[in-house]
């Protein structure tokens, strides 16, 4: 906890908190020590708590402190032993001290500052000996028994009251998906053992009595603990029956005042085994139907029943979804549901204002700050079966330093979403749909994509493009069966797949560029009408962890076009391009309570091997991206030091000899590290003002030639990584508006590569104006 730098409002004859830390002694292996003295300091009393206000960015402020109470230091001891009972320490010594400092004011009144400190040795962590399930009901037992391995009470793993709930979390999941309706976690509970009882047994003769002394011994020097999972008796039958789904009945299209028991207002009929209820013909019954996937007469599962609420949800057409079960018994006990289906509005119109953020495609994200006006309009329920469509138009400009406008942007897209995979019936069987254990397929979908756009780069080229895509996007998600809703330690994956996209950008040439194109040689073959006949793999995992409020996010892409086309000559000699490009991230957060930890790792790579027919008849071999296709550096979302492709390649400075507010820098290769710190400052009119330190480095790299020869240094190579690499630094004003973030970024250049002959770039020409300013909308990464 941090000190105030003032105190206003307190009362000058009693002393009052000003300072309360827990300090944490002795050896914590199983837990991150930082991590736990934040535990710690949350179970401290509420009266001893210093809550501070920052002001003016850097006075921490304690506004009406509390009168001190001795007796809750008491209180505090008794939160603390109980929190690091439930992480396994059930030995502590806590210790605590607390003194009293007079600050004198004579025009408010003496202070009297009340300093405490906590000291906790939490001693040796109880570890888990043994694990076993004792439940009465033989079936409950079976399984318990059956699924052991997946316990996730491991032995000789730290003992910890979350894991135990955990456990039986994971069994109550597996017992109600397996027909236990009526079952619930209270008559589940966790049997824990931590002595050895038989010693006082009389009936033992000595020598026995010696070896569990000696079992004693050891246990104190390295303390374990035994848990045994057991069930309540049985006070009613119920519980332990298994229930089926019995009959279903389904209204497709309530308001919310709609009283479902009206039924005679409603049209009726009976589908799949289902019956309908509806006032109208929004929706296609059958349709519906296919996406229930829950039979009566079948066993009744939670995870299914889950399902259904999920997948309506999911669908978008409905703001509401409502499924009531009924107990009703036959020959067997049924669960008798009943659907509520609300639609939501069919149509909606949003308009965004928006920054150009794609830092590996030249055509939407333009060089320096760009800013962009979106509309969209939303169709919920086309064509009667929840299919969705989105009709866009986006008009953007981008910021240059050589003039104020530097680019014009505009486009119009309409995008069709299937909620279903569209694939003939032979193909349909591969494609996932569900897994065995705790991963599931939560969302899939099928996506036709058509765009049309033109982007007008000032004194450098006019291109229309147009671009179509047929896609399948699928969600997946690995969690504890017992708690899907859980996202502690729980995994989610995106896929999407296309196996068709056609871009195609017809690219008008100015003056400016013509001239470039004679002075470097690699802008030849990047800047040339452009056919791209791809198909695209990628897929985003993402894990959070409650726990230690981390969260890591990994991302990986690879396009190939022209693999088939390209054998195909007037379009491999023509404007076709073939290449490989893979390319791939992770980012790691580590939140605080008023901090946090940010890192990114990024690595692109691209094959080229195509070839063109040049104007002279000659074939020759394409080595560079096209210019919408290639990687860059530098910007508010990339290498802050140095503005929007002005980076690379590599350690080169074939560029730098031409006009820098100009020429564009692309690479086939890209290698980038960014690390961040981030803290909070203070608020203003409710105003979040936020700050960071953080560290970009990085670099492109491509092929270039000067006079007909290769330039090494532009190359990839390992032995001139360290020389290549460039790094910035600096710092960050962001001011968060809840709902968007504006960023001011200053960073200077510590390592340039255009100096690497020279101290390897390191501190070249820094001084207090040579920084770069960034303008960015919400985080880099």
């Amino acid at each position: 906890m941090n000190k105030a730098n003032r105190v206003k409002d307190y009362h000058s004859a009693k002393p009052f908190p000003y300072y309360t830390t827990v300090v944490l002694t002795g050896k914590t292996p199983d837990y991150d020590r930082s991590d736990l003295v934040t535990q710690l300091n949350d179970q401290v009393d509420d009266s001893l708590k210093t809550r501070l206000v920052t002001t003016w960015f850097i006075f921490r402020t304690l506004k009406k402190p509390p009168v001190f109470d001795s007796l809750n230091i008491g209180r505090s001891r008794r939160f603390l032993t109980a929190k690091l009972h439930s992480l396994g320490y059930f030995n502590p010594v806590i210790t605590d001290t607390f003194s009293i400092d007079t600050v004198h004011n004579k025009k408010r009144g003496d202070q009297q500052r009340v300093t405490t400190k906590f000291f906790v040795n939490p001693g040796k962590v109880m570890r888990l000996d043994s694990i076993g399930f004792a439940l009465e009901t033989p079936a409950l037992q079976a399984m318990a028994q059956r699924t052991a391995k997946e316990s996730l009470l491991k032995k000789g793993a730290a003992y910890s009251d979350q894991n135990v709930n955990s456990e039986l979390d994971r069994l109550l999941g597996m017992f109600r998906d397996s027909g236990y309706y009526r079952f619930s976690k209270e008559h589940l509970y966790a049997e824990r053992d931590t002595v050895v009882a038989a010693l006082i047994d009389p009936t033992l003769d000595p020598f026995e009595q010696l070896q569990l002394l000696d079992s004693l011994k050891k246990k104190r020097e390295n303390p374990t603990i035994n848990v045994t999972i057991r069930q309540r008796p049985v006070k009613d039958s119920a519980q332990i029956d298994k229930y089926y789904f019995g009959d279903l009945k389904v209204y497709t299209d309530l308001s919310l005042l709609t009283d479902t028991l009206e039924a005679a207002e409603f049209d009726s009929t009976t589908i799949q085994g289902y019956e309908f209820f509806y006032s109208s013909d929004r929706f296609k019954l059958p349709f519906i139907a296919s996406n229930i996937r829950l039979r009566p007469g079948s066993l009744y599962s939670q995870r299914r029943y889950y399902r259904v609420i999920n997948t309506f949800n999911q669908l978008g057409a409905w703001q509401n979804v409502d499924f009531s079960l009924q107990e009703r018994r036959d020959s067997v006990p049924l669960l008798d549901g009943v659907l509520r289906l609300y639609p939501a509005m069919k149509h909606s119109l949003n308009v965004d204002f928006e920054t150009s953020r794609n830092v590996s495609d030249f055509l939407t994200q333009g060089s320096y700050f760009g800013l962009g006006l979106n509309f969209r309009l939303l169709n919920r329920n086309a064509y009667r079966e929840a299919i969705q469509t989105s009709t866009n138009a986006r008009f953007g400009i981008e910021i240059g330093s050589s003039q104020l406008v530097q680019t014009l942007q505009a486009s119009l897209s309409h995008n069709i979403y299937f909620p279903k995979v569209i694939l003939p019936k032979f193909l349909l069987d591969w494609f996932p749909r569900k897994t065995d254990g705790n991963e599931r397929t939560i969302a899939r979908r099928t996506a036709l994509n058509l765009a049309a756009g033109y982007t007008d780069r000032r004194d450098f080229f006019r291109a229309p493009s147009v671009n179509t895509a047929w896609s399948y996007e699928w969600t997946r998600r690995r969690t504890r069966a017992s708690d899907p809703d859980n996202v502690a330690n729980r995994w989610t994956k995106s896929y999407t797949l296309t196996p068709f996209n056609f871009e195609y950008t017809n690219l008008h040439k100015t003056d400016s560029l013509i001239k470039l194109e004679q002075q470097i040689p690699a802008y030849r073959f990047a800047f040339n009408d452009g056919m791209i006949i791809s198909t695209i793999f990628s897929i985003t995992a993402g894990r959070q962890s409650d726990q230690d409020k981390r969260f890591t996010l990994m991302r990986a892409r690879i396009e190939e076009s022209g693999a088939l086309f390209g054998f195909i000559k007037n379009l491999e000699l023509g404007d076709l391009r073939r290449f490989v490009k893979i390319d791939g991230e992770i980012k790691h957060y580590i939140n605080r309570r008023r901090s946090s930890w940010a890192f990114r790792a990024f690595g692109g790579f691209s094959l080229i091997y195509g070839k063109t027919d040049t104007a002279d008849g000659k074939i020759v071999k394409e080595y560079n991206l096209p210019f919408f296709k290639a990687f860059f550096a530098g910007g508010p979302y990339s290498m802050r030091a140095w503005q929007v492709r002005r980076l690379g390649p590599g350690s080169s400075t074939i560029y730098d000899e031409y006009d820098s507010t100009k020429v564009d820098r692309f690479g086939n290769m890209q290698l980038e590290f960014n690390a961040e710190y981030r803290f909070n400052l203070t608020t203003i009119a409710g105003i979040k003002v936020n700050s960071a330190l953080f560290v970009d480095i990085g670099n492109i790299w491509s092929k270039e030639f000067r006079n007909g020869e290769p330039v090494p240094e532009a190359s990839f190579k390992l032995g001139r990584l360290y020389k290549d690499l460039a790094v910035g630094a600096g710092t960050s004003l962001r001011l968060d508006f809840e709902f968007f973030m504006i960023r001011l970024d200053w960073a200077y250049k510590i390592k340039n590569p255009h100096y690497a002959s020279m101290r390897d770039g390191w501190f070249q020409h820094i001084d207090l104006t040579s920084g770069q300013l960034q303008l960015g909308i919400g985080y880099p990464f």
